[in-house]
C-alpha cells in the first residue's frame, strides 16, 4: 500500500506540474521566460513536484480555519450575542454535524469520485483495486482529518469548551465520514447505483443539510443535539461504528475485484473536471439548441436583411438564443420586482428608517456589488457562444483572423451589455421608485452615485465574463475548462464580490473605490483582449 500510495502521489504531483508549466508558457510577457524544453528537465520536474506537494498540504492545512471561520465563526458571529457566547461551542457541534456527517458524509464519496489517476491506475495500469483504495483513501483522509485536529482544539478553547470535547468532535467528524463511505459502498454492492451521483438525491441532501444546520442555530436551539452527541456512550458508540465502517471499507467488502470497475464511469471524470473548474457540464446543457430556437431564428431573418457580414450572423445568434438570454432577463427582472416590493413594505412598516435609508443609497453598494455578480447573463452568452457557434467556426482559417476575431468581441459585448443595462437599469428605476416614495429627491448626489455604479457594475461583470473568454479561451472540445488561470481569476472575482458583503456601510469612499476600480478593471482587461484575443482564441 506504500508503494500505491507513493505512485498515487506522484502521479498527482506531475499531473499538476505539466498542468503548470504548459499555461504558464502560454501567459502574456512572462510565458516565455519558460522554455519548452522544460518538460525533458527530470531533475526540475521532480524538484517542482516536491514543491507542489508542499503547496498542497499547506493550503489543505490552512484551509480548515478559513472553514471553520466561514461555515462556522461568521454564522454564531451573526446570531450570538456576549450573553449567549456559553453555547457557541454547542452551536458550533451542531452546525458541523450537519455540514460535516450529514452534507459531507452522505452527499459525497472518495470511494467512488473519478479522477484521472483513478482511471489510469485501475483501468490502464491494472491495479489491485483494494490496495489503491486503500492508499487513495489514505492519501486523501489522513492529512484531511489531522489537519482538523489542531484547529478544532482552538475552536474548541476559544469558545470555552476543553479540549477532550474538541477530540470528541474530531472523533464524531471521522466516524461518521467513515461510515458514509461504507454505507455508499454497501448501497452500491446492493444495487449497483453509485448514489451520490444521483442530482435529485444530494439536492434533498443539501437542502436538508443547511437547514438542519442553520435554522435552529438562528433560534439558539442548538444545545441538546451537542450534549448528545459529545456524551462518551454516544462517543464510544459511533466511533465503533466507525472501526466497522473501515474495516468493511478496507477488509470486509469483496467485491471490489469483480465490480468496482463498474463505477468508474468516465463520464463522471468529466464532470468532476468541470466540478473542480466551475461546473461547465451543467452550464453547457443549459445552452443547447432546441427545434423551437431555429425555428425562432428562421423567422427573425426578415428583420435582419440590410445587415451584412458578422452584424448578420450575430443577429442570427442572439435570435437563435433568446430562450437562453432574454429569459434569464425575464427572471432578474422579476426578482428586481420583488426587491422593490420589500422595499416598499419595509416603508409601510418603518417609514422613518426607509427614508433615512433612501437619502443614504450608497451604504447599500457592498450588498449590491454581490448582488450584481449574478444579476449577469454574460457568463452564460459566453459558454453559449463557444458550445453553438466558436466550438466549429474556430476550426476555419479566416474566423481566427485577428479583425475577424475583435469584430465578434465588439458586436458581442455591445450586444451582452445591453442584455445587462436592461437588468441594472430596472434596478435604478427602483431605486427611483423608493426615493419617490419616501420623499426623498431624486436628483441628490447619492442617488445618483448609486445609479452610476450599478450601472458601471453592470458593464464590468459584462466584460469580466466576455474579455476573459476571448483571453483565454478555456474550453476544449469535449467542454473541459482547460485553462487553471481562467477558474482562478473567476474564482478570484467571486471572493472579491463576497468580501464586499463583509464592509458594513458603504458610503462615499467605498462608492469611489469601486468606481475607479470597476473602471480601471473594464479599460485593463480591455486592452488584454486587443493584445492577446487574437493569438488565444482559439480551439484547445
Amino acid at each position: 500500500m506504500i508503494k500505491t500510495l507513493k505512485q498515487i502521489t506522484d502521479i498527482k504531483a506531475v499531473l499538476w506540474v505539466n498542468t503548470f508549466c504548459y499555461y504558464f508558457r502560454r501567459l502574456w510577457l512572462v510565458g516565455k521566460w519558460m522554455p519548452e524544453s522544460i518538460y525533458s528537465r527530470y531533475g526540475l520536474k521532480k524538484a517542482l513536484a516536491v514543491v507542489a506537494n508542499i503547496v498542497r498540504q499547506l493550503i489543505d492545512f490552512c484551509g480548515k480555519p478559513l472553514y471553520l471561520l466561514a461555515f462556522v465563526g461568521l454564522p454564531l458571529l451573526a446570531t450570538l450575542d456576549i450573553q449567549t457566547m456559553s453555547k457557541a461551542f454547542p452551536a458550533m457541534v451542531h452546525i458541523l454535524f450537519f455540514l460535516n456527517c450529514g452534507i459531507g458524509s452522505v452527499a459525497e464519496s472518495q470511494i467512488f469520485t473519478v479522477t484521472r489517476d483513478k482511471v489510469a491506475c485501475i483501468k490502464y495500469l491494472h491495479m489491485d483495486a483494494r490496495t489503491y483504495l486503500k492508499a487513495f483513501l489514505a492519501y486523501k483522509y489522513v492529512p484531511f482529518f489531522l489537519y482538523y485536529l489542531p484547529w478544532l482544539f482552538v475552536s474548541a478553547r476559544l469558545l470555552g469548551a476543553t479540549l477532550l470535547q474538541g477530540f470528541f468532535l474530531w472523533l464524531l467528524l471521522l466516524s461518521f465520514r467513515m461510515i458514509g463511505e461504507a454505507s455508499q459502498l454497501l448501497i452500491f454492492d446492493r444495487t449497483g447505483k453509485v448514489i451520490s451521483r444521483s442530482m435529485a438525491y444530494n439536492w434533498a441532501v443539501i437542502g436538508i443539510g443547511l437547514t438542519g444546520a442553520y435554522l435552529p442555530a438562528a433560534f439558539g436551539w442548538t444545545g441538546g443535539l451537542a450534549a448528545v452527541l459529545l456524551h462518551p456512550v454516544s462517543v464510544v458508540v459511533y466511533v465503533a461504528l466507525g472501526i466497522v465502517s473501515l474495516w468493511y471499507i478496507t477488509v470486509g467488502y469483496r467485491g471490489y475485484e469483480e465490480k468496482f470497475h463498474r463505477s468508474i464511469d468516465q463520464n463522471f471524470l468529466l464532470s468532476t473536471l468541470l466540478k473542480s473548474s466551475t461546473g461547465a457540464s451543467a452550464g453547457f446543457r443549459a445552452v443547447e439548441i432546441k427545434e423551437t430556437d431555429a425555428k425562432g431564428s428562421e423567422s427573425a431573418k426578415e428583420k435582419f436583411r440590410k445587415l451584412t457580414g458578422y452584424r448578420y450572423m450575430n443577429a442570427l445568434f442572439f435570435a437563435r438564443h433568446r430562450r437562453q438570454l432574454v429569459k434569464p432577463v425575464y427572471y432578474r427582472l422579476l426578482a428586481t420586482a420583488g426587491l422593490f416590493s420589500g422595499a416598499v413594505a419595509f416603508w409601510i412598516v418603518n417609514r422613518e428608517a426607509a427614508v433615512r435609508l433612501s437619502t443614504n443609497l450608497t451604504s447599500l453598494l457592498p450588498f449590491f456589488v454581490y448582488i450584481m455578480y449574478f444579476m449577469t447573463v454574460a457568463d452564460k452568452a459566453a459558454r453559449a457562444m463557444f458550445f453553438n457557434c466558436d466550438k466549429d467556426m474556430l476550426h476555419y482559417a479566416y474566423y481566427r483572423q485577428p479583425q475577424t476575431v475583435l469584430r465578434n468581441f465588439q458586436i458581442r459585448l455591445f450586444r451582452v451589455s445591453l442584455y445587462d443595462l436592461v437588468i441594472a437599469g430596472a434596478i435604478c428605476l427602483a431605486a427611483l421608485g423608493f426615493c419617490l416614495l419616501c420623499g426623498t429627491s431624486l436628483f441628490s448626489m447619492d442617488l445618483m452615485l448609486f445609479c452610476v455604479t450599478i450601472l458601471l457594475l453592470s458593464i464590468l461583470f459584462t466584460a469580466h465574463h466576455l474579455c476573459l473568454y476571448y483571453i483565454f479561451q478555456p474550453y476544449s472540445e469535449s467542454l473541459q475548462i482547460k485553462n487553471p488561470f481562467y477558474s482562478f481569476i473567476n474564482v478570484l472575482m467571486y471572493v472579491l464580490c463576497f468580501l464586499c458583503l463583509q464592509i458594513e456601510t458603504g458610503g462615499f469612499v467605498f462608492t469611489m473605490s469601486a468606481l475607479g476600480f470597476t473602471t480601471l478593471y473594464i479599460v485593463v482587461a480591455l486592452v488584454l483582449v486587443y493584445h492577446r484575443a487574437p493569438k488565444s482564441f482559439r480551439v484547445k
